[in-house]
């Protein structure tokens, strides 16, 4: 496997987009997350700041409807505009930050009755109540209720939650990375949350004191005591010098100094993409917090690997660069003794993990070299921060070995698809993470999950799939991680291969295809580190922004760094 917004508003303006927003809607319950935007501060991008009005003297129950939904641009004091077409009963009923239906096309309104329409649109996306994006592509017809207040219709009745369409959304929302930290406190592990612009703050915050998602529990955890909140229950405090302030509830105060200090780290780096907040000050019950940030000591965010491609190259085996192979002392001879098909090295260069000609072993650079899985059929091992290989028959899916420092098997199943093959299987960068690409009777499938471990940091299973996504037509070869939250996959089909973008609770992004290629391995600087080898000439590209570049050279392989 191989390991991307606009002043006011005019009137004008607003009435020519009501057809182009939507009503309120209940959120799926389920649906595959799918990837794209790139994660972005609040102040870059549109500049445009939507001012929807309020309701007409003596509107009907369609323009009602219309000024509603295009209300949902604006989230200012709590969708304020939004609830002065609610009825006076149903205003303090009314959640619209329950779900947000993200939707494509032109919605349609039919009379259901005297007193009730129909709203009608197909959606592209949703995002739940906590800001967690699913791609869900469904057809939704809601109802909406009337009633005469003051000889004046209003909305009685209609489901929790807003629709946007889908251009409108990605200018009012941006995506926010909350960070969680795995067991040891040595990584952070990201969670993706989409948040309207000027909310986000404070969003972060108590999405931050709930703790991780499902799919990451037993994988990533949270340092905040259970039950803690923001002491007034209301937002963070951000005063004009960029400091954020977080006070937080008792039940902070049960906290180690340690726990504090994790604490203060998770805030300072989940807030880091809100653009007005430069500074974070932590307090319980308005008692500062002493919490220094610890630098390079503290748990790491952002892993960077050697930006020129490790290769096998004419029996060479190292970094490339300026036509030459640099080989890796106590290391190169190792693994080319192997007959080389295949390699993963660790972040600090002490070990490869190699698929030869027996099978998968382990080389390190001040032992020896140890054959550990010697099962025919398998794919590329992966490496993990706690020392395990990961190795797989692409024939049995099911059968993931996970081989600890002395060479002893874990067996892990995965409980995927009867009729399936595993392409390829990688850990993530911080280890709590894995994606696993494979062809199925249905076609290519992309899935991503948690690494379930024990107190040992054992693997012991592999939690639910956040990512589960059909990928259509075409021959699944090759998937990588590009960055903390995307993951890329190669596939082949009509003589061409392509690359296509996923962030983990993000969109989709596709790159431009390129000749049928066989491998793909990411690197630094997200998409623009991705290294793409040629099949039938076995030429190495990569990625240059806008399409995809020649290196002039062929090698055998490109090895995973991690």
């Amino acid at each position: 496997m191989r390991d991307h917004r606009r002043p006011g508003v005019l009137a004008a303006v607003i009435a020519a987009m009501l057809l182009a927003l939507t009503g309120c809607v209940g959120i799926p319950g389920s649906g595959p997350v799918n990837a794209g935007l790139s994660l972005s501060e609040d102040s870059t991008g549109s500049n445009i700041a939507f001012n929807p009005q309020g309701p007409e003297a003596g509107a009907s129950q369609q323009s009602i409807l219309r000024g509603f939904v295009a209300s949902f641009t604006s989230a200012t004091g709590g969708y304020a505009v939004s609830k002065q077409f609610l009825s006076s009963d149903f205003k303090t009923k009314w959640d619209p930050r329950q779900s947000v239906q993200v939707r494509s096309g032109t919605p349609s309104i039919s009379q259901l009755g005297a007193a009730s329409l129909a709203y009608s649109f197909d959606t592209l996306a949703t995002v739940d109540s906590t800001g967690a994006y699913s791609q869900t592509s469904q057809s939704f017809t809601l109802p909406f209720s009337f009633v005469k207040e003051g000889n004046q219709w209003r909305i009685s009745a209609a489901s929790d939650g807003i629709v946007l369409a889908d251009q409108t959304f990605e200018r009012i929302f941006r995506q926010y990375p909350l960070y969680f930290l795995d067991q040891q406190n040595q990584y952070f592990v990201p969670d993706v949350r989409w948040y309207p612009i000027g909310t986000a703050s404070t969003r972060i915050v108590t999405a931050l004191l709930a703790g991780p998602p499902d799919w990451l529990k037993g994988a990533a955890f949270s340092r905040f005591p259970d039950g803690t909140k923001l002491s007034d229950a209301g937002s963070v405090i951000t005063p004009a010098d960029g400091v954020a302030q977080v006070d937080l509830s008792k039940e902070a105060l049960v906290a180690s100094a340690r726990d504090r200090q994790n604490m203060y780290l998770q805030l300072s780096q989940s807030l880091r993409s809100v653009s007005s907040i430069s500074q974070v000050r932590l307090s319980i019950q308005g008692a500062p917090v002493q919490a220094d940030d610890p630098g390079t000591a503290g748990p790491q965010v952002d892993f960077s690997v050697n930006s020129q491609a490790l290769v096998l190259r004419r029996k060479e085996f190292g970094f490339y660069a300026n036509n030459r192979v640099a080989d890796l002392a106590g290391i190169s001879t190792k693994v080319l003794s192997l007959g080389p098909r295949d390699a993963t090295i660790s972040s600090d260069q002490q070990e490869v993990a190699v698929l030869g000609s027996a099978g998968v072993s382990v080389v390190r650079k001040t032992g020896t070299v140890a054959l550990i899985d010697p099962r025919p059929d398998l794919i590329a091992p992966s490496l993990d921060e706690a020392g395990y290989t990961w190795s797989v028959p692409k024939s049995a899916p099911n059968a993931i070995n996970v081989y600890d420092p002395s060479g002893t098997a874990h067996p892990i199943s995965a409980k995927l698809q009867d009729g399936s093959q595993m392409i390829s299987l990688a850990v993530s960068r911080e280890g709590a993470r894995v994606l696993m690409l494979l062809s199925t009777p249905t076609g290519p499938r992309l899935m991503v999950a948690a690494i379930l471990r024990n107190e040992k940091l054992e693997p012991t299973g592999i939690g639910p799939a956040v990512v589960d996504v059909s990928l259509g037509n075409g021959v699944a070869v090759d998937a990588t991680w590009v960055d903390q939250w995307t993951v890329g996959t190669l596939l082949t089909a009509d003589g061409q291969s392509r690359v296509e973008l996923y962030a983990i609770g993000g969109q989709k992004t596709a790159l431009s295809s390129l000749v049928p290629s066989r491998q793909i391995v990411g690197g630094n600087k997200g998409e623009n580190g991705l290294h793409v080898l040629g099949r039938d000439d076995s030429t190495l590209y990569s990625w240059g922004g806008s399409s995809w570049q020649s290196a002039k050279v062929a090698v055998d392989f490109i090895a995973t760094q991690r």
